[in-house]
């Protein structure tokens, strides 16, 4: 089995030019600034900081978009479906984002 992933992620290395575990370590290095600043936004929309909210709303974004951003960059010949579900992916965590803001805000 674990033979059987090496090879499936060399693959995708080789035909795509994306290496998966660049991808996996940019995707779960952002795991804890994302939740610092979703705190942050969180904190100052409740203090009406809305300047410090909208610098930590833009890390979120980048932070959200960097390890897609890196297979649309280096990568090549993806299939739609990977478009697709970054779009998906992305949409769904900006929507979360955006009612937990709501939420805490009340």
């Amino acid at each position: 089995m674990f033979e059987y992933l090496q090879n499936w992620l060399r693959q995708i290395e080789y035909t795509h030019g994306v290496n998966p575990v660049v991808f996996a370590i940019i995707y779960f290095a952002g795991v804890i600034p994302f939740w610092l600043s979703l705190y942050k936004i969180i904190n100052a929309v409740r203090n009406k900081n809305y300047v410090q909210a909208r610098n930590f709303g833009i890390v979120l974004g980048i932070i959200i978009i960097a390890p897609f951003t890196y297979v649309a960059i280096f990568g090549h010949h993806l299939p739609a479906w990977f478009y697709v579900v970054a779009v998906i992916i992305i949409s769904y965590s900006i929507f979360s984002v955006v009612r937990k803001i709501t939420k805490a805000r009340t």
